[in-house]
């Protein structure tokens, strides 16, 4: 039995929906809680491994874990670039308007206006389409942080379920009734998958719709845009697939995250397993605005599993139009040091000729009972220029800073 980890996990469950709301007062994410409380889960619910359905819903604990402060800010990115394009729209309409009828009574000024007309159209369906990304991703932020709430409630339960079955509750009931949370747990990832199902569909019919509605508004190169997309989008969706499928696989192997628990009444019968040292892969391809691919991929290992140092390592090389264009290799370490776990890690980028060109550093701290962890990174690029990033993440909420204050761009002559 870990009841040291189920007692933590409990004071979190206790104090994380307040929390998450003082949070965001704060002026961080609200939902970038659900990152520390379903580290509290998934170590919560893997203690109770005396159950075996325990084992099972923190296996769907691990698989369900993100970080929905990162969608949140992508829906921001989104809901900004809506902003820009319905501004740009409004203000090409009322520079149209503005021309005096005195000044062009040609017969080629309606032409000119119909032209304009259809490319105000066109803006104002992207304008919808980006305001439909960041809605489709706030929802699934905020579905990733109502099921991490849903998880701390379901983790406690079964960690309630798991004294009991040790103390003076029958234990084939304390087991029946971890089983029934497993269903539930079960349905609730169901509707999480949902949700993402939703989103992707939104994003990728909507952009289809999208590139339809801009052909037949004279933008005759929309549709094909709409297929190289897709074409290129197919290399990263693949990348993705095989690495959650491996992930899924190690996720299932560490469901136990290392504790062997032997069940109760029987002479040697145990639920639970050392693990595997892997802990999950990334696998990456992209292709930039520039049409330079970064591929890579990197690995998460501890040794032995759920309890030793833990080693990240990760590599990704460019490759454009003109061969090799550079590549970067990065290491983390995490090591338990009593209450929290310390990391350190560094990062070097060399040119397509083997050069450094930048690199930089990362050091942190986290409580892994809670899910609570701060870390400060630096780095430098080709120019020597230096950006710093703070995060931290808590049941309170997840803020970012830059003690550093980044450089704004300068104003362009039209915008002064």
């Amino acid at each position: 039995m870990h009841s040291g980890a189920r007692s933590r996990g409990a004071g979190t469950a206790a104090g994380a929906a307040g929390m998450a709301g003082v949070g965001g007062l704060a002026g961080g994410s609200v939902v970038g809680s659900a990152e520390s409380l379903m580290s509290a889960a998934f170590l919560m619910a893997s203690g109770a491994g005396i159950l075996p359905p325990a084992l099972m819903v923190a296996f769907q604990f691990k698989l369900a874990t993100g970080k929905p402060q990162n969608l949140e800010a992508a829906a921001q990115s989104w809901s900004t670039a809506a902003e820009q394009c319905q501004k740009a729209a409004h203000d090409l309409r009322e520079l149209v308007d503005g021309i005096p009828e005195q000044a062009w009574k040609m017969d080629d000024r309606a032409a000119y206006e119909n032209k304009v007309a259809d490319y105000c159209l066109q803006l104002d369906a992207l304008h919808n389409y980006c305001m439909a990304v960041s809605y489709a991703l706030t929802v699934l932020a905020y579905a990733l942080f109502t099921y991490a709430l849903f998880a701390i409630g379901v983790a406690t339960y079964l960690d309630v379920l798991a004294v009991a079955a040790l103390a003076i509750v029958d234990y084939p009931e304390c087991v029946a009734l971890a089983g029934t949370a497993l269903t539930v747990t079960w349905v609730a990832t169901g509707i999480l998958a949902t949700a993402g199902g939703i989103a992707a569909a939104t994003m990728g019919g909507g952009a289809s719709f999208t590139a339809d509605y801009q052909v037949d508004h004279g933008n005759a190169d929309a549709d094909d845009a709409f297929k190289r997309a897709l074409a290129t989008g197919s290399a990263g969706a693949a990348a993705n697939l095989a690495q959650n499928a491996a992930n899924a696989g190690l996720a299932y192997l560490n469901r136990s995250n290392g504790n062997i628990e032997r069940l109760p009444g029987t002479a040697h019968a145990t639920s639970g397993s050392r693990g595997f040292p892997l802990q999950e892969i990334d696998l990456d391809a992209d292709r930039g605005i520039n049409k330079t691919w970064n591929v890579g991929g990197g690995a998460k290992a501890q040794f032995p599993a759920g309890a030793g140092p833990e080693f990240e390592f990760g590599s990704h090389h460019k490759i454009g139009s003109k061969g090799y264009e550079g590549g970067d290799f990065e290491f983390k370490g995490k090591k338990p040091a009593g209450p929290v776990d310390l990391g350190l890690g560094g990062k070097v980028e060399r040119d397509g000729e083997g050069n450094v060109n930048g690199g930089g550093f990362n050091v942190g701290a986290e409580q892994p009972e809670t899910g609570s962890k701060a870390g400060y990174e630096g780095g430098w690029d080709d120019k020597g220029k230096y950006t710093d990033k703070l995060q931290g993440t808590t049941p309170a909420g997840s803020r970012e800073w830059n003690p550093v204050e980044k450089k704004k761009d300068d104003t362009p002559p039209w915008d002064k």
